[in-house]
């Protein structure tokens, strides 16, 4: 009897441990988006991102209200995304690449979110609202102040990069919408900071970048800005 009983172990322990590698979870390494978009939209754009990543999809299922695919990379890792409505306007996106890759899953939901026509932020002349200040204070001070701005804001960070005359900081809201900080030295120890919330105008995103300016000269010390 204990035999049986060690032989029926031994076989339900891998189909456990399947199932457990099935859950896409929550996870550390898997990275949630919500978007102002339905489910159905959402789907689309997953499905078009993953193509894009030349990620060979070998299941999925959807309906209107979403649904999930796995899709496997050219070293057999699984891709795996879940799509969820939460309203008729609002989706949330899962995507968990294994055995834990949380960078690539973050690229594919910044394909998802270019997908769906919100790529990164864009200046007022191309479309997003901008809000614009100097200040008197160097490169990474202003970098410093931008990082803790976003963390204040609650905007994840999505993406950064720094050179020696100028430097941006990019990040995404709850509702995916992008978000910018772009830091350009004027003169020695004199920055243009630009801030620029989405890539269309509208009163919520001229809101967000004034405050964005907002934050970002209350993480400053001490802080100067001339208009």
């Amino acid at each position: 009897m204990r035999r049986m009983s060690a032989i029926l172990l031994s076989a339900v322990l891998p189909v456990l441990g399947a199932c457990q590698s099935n859950d896409l979870g929550s996870g550390a390494n898997t990275v949630e988006r919500e978007f102002a978009m339905s489910a159905d939209d959402a789907w689309k754009a997953s499905v078009k991102a993953a193509e894009s990543m030349d990620l060979r999809i070998s299941r999925n299922a959807h309906d209107k209200f979403g649904g999930d695919f796995v899709a496997c990379r050219a070293n057999g890792d699984e891709v795996r995304v879940q799509v969820s409505s939460l309203d008729e306007r609002h989706s949330r996106v899962s995507a968990r690449v294994e055995p834990g890759d949380r960078t690539l899953a973050t690229m594919l939901q910044e394909r998802i979110a270019e997908k769906l026509g919100l790529a990164e932020a864009k200046a007022a002349l191309l479309g997003g609202n901008t809000v614009e200040a100097t200040y008197t204070t160097d490169l990474g001070v202003a970098m410093l102040s931008a990082r803790r701005a976003f963390r204040t804001l609650q905007v994840t960070l999505t993406d950064e990069e720094t050179h020696a005359e100028w430097a941006r900081i990019d990040g995404r809201l709850k509702d995916s919408t992008p978000v910018r900080i772009r830091i350009d030295q004027v003169e020695q120890c004199r920055m243009r900071v630009t801030f620029i919330s989405g890539n269309a105008r509208s009163d919520d995103n001229r809101e967000f970048a004034r405050r964005l300016k907002d934050e970002f000269e209350a993480a400053s010390s001490p802080k100067t800005s001339t208009y």
